[in-house]
């Protein structure tokens, strides 16, 4: 998976607040100590194995990353896809990225946007990495989700366990936010519960409790 520069993640960071820039995982990307920048790009990696198996066994022509960010799965999913769509609150990172990279397949909404400008059933795979744990409730979330997929379509879902060895990496990254309410495992059981079934999960960087992040990837039920 392509990497942004550390060059253009602190443009990037200049241009957001502090908060926002923390949530986009900026500083865990450009941390001095290599093991926290190892597993802050770990997980994205499992995530573009993921989507690199998905377009192995279905066309891809039009990819969602909700919750884009600074746009660091952008490059991967335009790999796959004919069409990609970044969908956040906070969109100047993203679009510095699409700028610099000329990313000519990625367009960039608002979530509100979004609802209208993507036709409904039209969505082949929808990626949520790191995204869903700041949402309360779900609901409304899961039900964009459930209506612009095709019935084929896919939902790949990056979580943090919120456990010990979590929250001791957060520590280490020097982040003394707010923990979420939600994790992984209350995440997984909403997901559900909306009408998606489990198709395969990833541990990262370890299985049972030493993994930080599940990913996974749904199906529509």
């Amino acid at each position: 998976m392509k990497k942004i520069p550390r060059e253009l993640l602190l443009h990037m960071a200049s241009a957001v607040s502090a908060e926002d820039r923390d949530e986009m995982a900026i500083p865990s990307y450009l941390h001095s100590n290599p093991a926290m920048r190892w597993i802050a790009w770990r997980r994205l990696d499992v995530v573009a194995r993921f989507l690199d198996d998905l377009s192995r066994r279905q066309a891809l022509e039009t990819c969602v990353d909700f919750g884009c960010g600074t746009g660091v799965l952008f490059e991967e999913l335009s790999r796959h896809a004919e069409r990609v769509y970044g969908i956040d609150i906070v969109r100047e990172p993203a679009e510095i990225l699409v700028d610099e990279w000329n990313l000519d397949k990625v367009s960039i909404l608002s979530p509100e946007a979004a609802q209208t400008e993507i036709a409904p059933g039209s969505v082949d795979a929808i990626v949520a990495a790191e995204v869903l744990e700041h949402i309360e409730p779900l609901d409304d979330t899961l039900g964009l989700f459930g209506s612009l997929l095709r019935p084929t379509g896919r939902l790949l879902v990056s979580l943090p366990t919120e456990n010990r060895l979590y929250r001791l990496g957060r520590r280490l990254a020097g982040f003394h936010g707010h923990y979420h309410e939600s994790n992984a495992a209350s995440i997984h059981q909403q997901i559900l519960a909306a009408g998606f079934r489990q198709a395969r999960t990833a541990r990262v960087p370890l299985p049972g409790p030493l993994a930080i992040y599940w990913v996974t990837e749904y199906a529509r039920a």
